[in-house]
């Protein structure tokens, strides 16, 4: 999927005062804004069909299930500012079109358009990213909600979310090269609760994805990948080797397994400080719960448990998901 680039693919009319933005030759309502982060807004939008019988957005969707049921999809807005930040989006969307997977989100559409700077005159890129909305929001803020109502995840629902993650992983370090996410954490997971089944747990951001390995031969290259990982890596979920790597080192996917334990420490236990007090799953105790629920907790309850789950290969994590799942029915 190519990036396109010109002014009439996206042109916007009062983007944060609910206009219209077109991405590529199709038009959409902007509804409300979603959330924000750096130089990227992310909005509600609701697809608008001039003519019943044209399919829309849709017919460029090679799987059916992305397809809104009320034309509502998410748009996330990126103000560019100079061109090393252009060639990120460019990579981002690119990476983005590798995986095809339940688990990853998924990139619908795209449009990078030129808007000239009023002030001066010269030009500058926005990109339009258009992904399926999941309104429930991520771990992250599901897990804040809970917390202040004293509410937990419950055993089941740990080892469904983890299997799921595990899974859209899988996919990315399966590829030829494999990929890395390199930013797995609770914010970075999306949520839908769904009636009688466990939640769909998605994982998204592909920004600072890349080919998972990467041979370090100088303290040189050492200090670029640390000084990489500083940037693109969220450093409670950072694993050692990029806070600290040796000169002589074969980096690989292995960084995402240290990131996804952490990730799954954070959901039993704390999602704002690994190894906090806070808990946010019942079996914290070791008396009076599920052998199920005590097993999740010998694998996540050290300060070590990262490298138990790098011991593992990420198909050996699903199926001790699987066990668990069904040594809990």
């Amino acid at each position: 999927m190519g990036c396109s680039i010109s002014g009439l693919n996206g042109l916007y009319d009062a983007v944060n005062g609910g206009g219209d933005v077109w991405i590529n030759e199709n038009r959409f309502k902007i509804i409300r804004q979603l959330g924000e982060g750096g130089f990227a807004y992310v909005f509600l939008v609701k697809e608008v069909l001039s003519d019943p019988s044209n399919p829309g957005i849709s017919k460029k969707f090679k799987d059916p299930s992305h397809i809104s049921d009320d034309g509502t999809y998410a748009m996330k807005k990126v103000l560019i500012q100079n061109s090393e930040q252009l060639e990120m989006v460019r990579e981002e969307i690119r990476v983005s079109s590798l995986f095809s997977h339940p688990n990853l989100l998924p990139l619908l559409d795209h449009a990078i358009i030129s808007v000239k700077v009023a002030q001066d005159q010269s030009l500058k890129h926005e990109a339009y990213l258009l992904f399926p909305v999941h309104l429930d929001g991520t771990l992250l803020d599901n897990a804040k909600t809970m917390n202040a109502k004293k509410e937990f995840f419950s055993t089941l629902d740990v080892l469904q979310i983890f299997r799921q993650l595990c899974a859209g992983l899988k996919h990315m370090h399966s590829l030829d090269p494999p990929y890395a996410h390199n930013d797995v954490k609770p914010g970075n997971v999306l949520l839908t609760h769904r009636k009688g089944q466990p939640p769909l747990a998605i994982l998204m951001d592909f920004g600072s994805a890349r080919p998972a390995r990467r041979q370090i031969r100088s303290r040189s290259e050492a200090l670029q990948l640390q000084e990489w990982a500083a940037e693109h890596v969220s450093a409670p979920f950072r694993a050692p080797e990029l806070w600290d790597c040796p000169s002589q080192c074969d980096i690989d996917e292995r960084t995402d397994i240290w990131s996804l334990g952490c990730t799954l420490y954070a959901i039993m236990f704390d999602m704002n400080k690994i190894g906090g007090p806070t808990h946010l799953h019942r079996g914290i105790s070791c008396t009076g719960h599920s052998s199920c629920e005590l097993s999740v907790q010998v694998l996540v309850l050290t300060q070590g448990m990262g490298y138990l789950l790098l011991s593992m290969h990420l198909e050996n994590l699903v199926g001790v998901c699987s066990w668990l799942l069904l040594m809990h029915k």
